[in-house]
C-alpha cells in the first residue's frame, strides 16, 4: 500500500469542488485501493458515507461537512481540515498523523480509541463528543497567539486539556 501512495506526485493533485457524497455516490476512481491520496476537497458534503480502514494521505478538506460519516479504523496522514464540520460521525480507532485542524467543529463524534500524533488544532472545538480513550503524542493547540504543546497524554486528560485551552 505504501508503494501505491508514494507514487503520487504533489503536482498532480485532483480538486473536487461542490460535490455531495453518500453511500450511493462512490469515489471509485480515487478509492479503488481503499486510499484517497493527494485530493483537494472544496465545499463538499459527505453524508452517510462509509470509509472503513481507508488510508487518506495528503488530502485537503476545506469548507466540507461530514454527517453520519464513518471513518472507523482509517489512517489520516498529512491531511488538512479547514473550516470543516464533522457531525454525528464515527471516527473510532482512527489514526491521525501530521494532520492540521483549523476552525473545525466535532459535534457528537465518536473518537473512541483514536490516536493523534504530531497534529495541530487551531480554533477547533469538540462538542458532546466521545473522547475516551484517546492517545495524544506531540500535539499542539493554538491559544491566545501561542502554541500549547502536549508531548504525550492519555485520553483521560484530553477533555481536561480542551477545557483548559478553550
Amino acid at each position: 500500500m505504501q508503494n501505491i501512495i508514494s507514487n503520487f506526485e504533489e503536482d498532480s493533485r485532483d480538486k473536487i469542488r461542490n460535490q455531495s457524497f453518500s453511500n450511493q455516490i462512490r469515489l471509485d476512481q480515487y478509492d479503488k485501493y481503499h486510499a484517497l491520496v493527494g485530493i483537494i476537497f472544496l465545499d463538499c458534503n459527505f453524508e452517510d458515507k462509509f470509509f472503513m480502514g481507508n488510508v487518506i494521505d495528503s488530502c485537503h478538506f476545506e469548507n466540507c461537512n461530514f454527517k453520519n460519516t464513518i471513518f472507523r479504523k482509517c489512517e489520516f496522514w498529512n491531511c488538512t481540515f479547514q473550516n470543516c464540520q464533522i457531525v454525528e460521525s464515527d471516527l473510532t480507532r482512527a489514526e491521525f498523523d501530521k494532520s492540521i485542524f483549523k476552525n473545525c467543529q466535532f459535534i457528537k463524534v465518536d473518537l473512541a480509541a483514536s490516536d493523534f500524533s504530531d497534529c495541530q488544532f487551531i480554533e477547533t472545538k469538540f462538542k458532546n463528543s466521545n473522547l475516551d480513550p484517546i492517545l495524544l503524542t506531540n500535539v499542539k493547540f493554538w491559544k491566545s497567539n501561542k502554541w500549547i504543546e502536549i508531548k504525550e497524554s492519555s485520553s483521560f486528560d484530553f477533555e481536561k486539556i480542551l477545557k483548559d485551552i478553550y
